[in-house]
């Protein structure tokens, strides 16, 4: 039962704060099975009368995975991690169980064996409802919150199969709807080949690396001049359409295709629509999500961040404002002139910031690791 994931709330966590765990939980690929109190017949010595308890679990944990670096799985670290950095101080006085046993022992004394049983069967249906039939390639999933990705062989061509988890459904009518209205308008996004109920079949795209700034040393890598035109012509065609794709970044999701050379993007899974974009560099995917955005509760501080230092000018070589209105002579000149000294600087603060980072994320999983106590 390494698939299991059970979060302790103190018995003054509120219904309104248990959703909002239990949505970031799932965000993070866990399913809630159920929600529980710990009353006088199950109270037992880990936790006071009254303390709730959710019962969640993530099918694609297999019993051969590694550890995490303080729960049992490194899919459960990352959810207790969201979890933190998305509800901050209101995670006060929540734990995680942090091994199998732990898990095990909580969902045995909250729910009775037809309700444990009911779990087993669940977690079992979900593992099957994402077995891949076709023979698989090669995986290209990086962190599965969402849906498994893999290269497959599907009518003998490699394509890529993207299985969507039962909770991502709004994950996978995103992406459709993106697809239908843009492709139709642009090469640009990878093509949908075929549909199931929870999967999509997109062609396969063999990405070509860009250009290095420095031969042999390891900087991000410049996009082509071309292939910067494109990236900035689709930018301006997706918001000019009302859509803000809010994780597009040439960092994480732009390709160069390897045989045509022409600039491609996958991912859209957290497009959205948006009545009242405006100018494009005001979209959240250019600029980050604003505080008072709605969408803002179900995203860490990270993305409420500006994306475009670290996950943009990299790869563009340009402001913001540069890389979307100014002449490919005048982008030229600043590339070669401005961006040397740009990169520089960002390099030798990286260092810093990555243990910043760091210390948030040991801090934060610390906090929701349980006391050695718990059985």
């Amino acid at each position: 039962m390494r698939a299991l994931c059970v979060l302790l709330a103190p018995p003054n966590a509120g219904t309104e704060l248990l959703a909002r765990a239990a949505a970031a939980l799932e965000r993070r690929g866990m399913e809630l099975f159920a929600e529980r109190v710990l009353d006088g017949a199950t109270q037992t010595h880990f936790a006071p009368q009254g303390t709730k308890v959710l019962i969640c679990f993530d099918p694609l944990i297999g019993a051969e995975d590694p550890l995490g670096e303080q729960f049992d799985h490194a899919s459960i670290d990352s959810a207790a991690y969201y979890l933190g950095a998305t509800l901050g101080a209101a995670t006060r006085g929540m734990t995680i169980a942090n091994s199998v046993r732990q898990a095990v022992n909580i969902a045995n004394t909250v729910l009775n064996p037809q309700e444990y049983n009911q779990l087993r069967d669940r977690i079992s249906l979900r593992r099957s409802q994402m077995e891949t039939v076709e023979p698989v390639l090669a995986v290209l999933s990086r962190h599965r919150h969402r849906a498994k990705v893999e290269l497959v062989d599907w009518q003998g061509d490699k394509v890529v199969k993207k299985t969507f988890r039962a909770t991502a459904g709004r994950a996978m009518a995103n992406e459709i709807a993106f697809h239908d209205d843009i492709a139709p308008l642009s090469p640009v996004p990878a093509r949908i080949l075929h549909r199931t109920g929870n999967a999509l079949y997109f062609e396969y795209i063999a990405p070509r690396h860009t250009k290095s700034i420095l031969p042999h040393v390891p900087l991000p890598r410049l996009l082509e001049m071309k292939c910067l035109a494109e990236l900035a012509d689709f930018v301006h065609l997706v918001t000019a359409r009302g859509w803000d794709p809010l994780d597009l970044t040439p960092r994480d999701n732009v390709l160069v295709d390897a045989k045509s050379g022409a600039l491609r993007c996958i991912d859209f899974e957290f497009s959205r629509r948006v009545s009242k974009l405006g100018k494009p560099e005001n979209a959240a995917f250019m600029s980050g999500i604003r505080d008072d955005d709605n969408a803002a509760e179900f995203f860490d501080a990270g993305m409420r961040q500006d994306p475009y230092p670290g996950k943009w000018r990299p790869f563009t070589g340009l402001d913001r404002n540069s890389f979307l209105y100014d002449s490919p002579a005048v982008q030229k000149m600043k590339r070669a002139c401005l961006h040397p000294f740009w990169l520089t600087l960002r390099a030798l603060s990286s260092p810093n910031r990555r243990r910043a980072h760091i210390r948030h994320r040991t801090a934060v999983l610390r906090a929701l690791a349980p006391e050695d106590q718990m059985p």
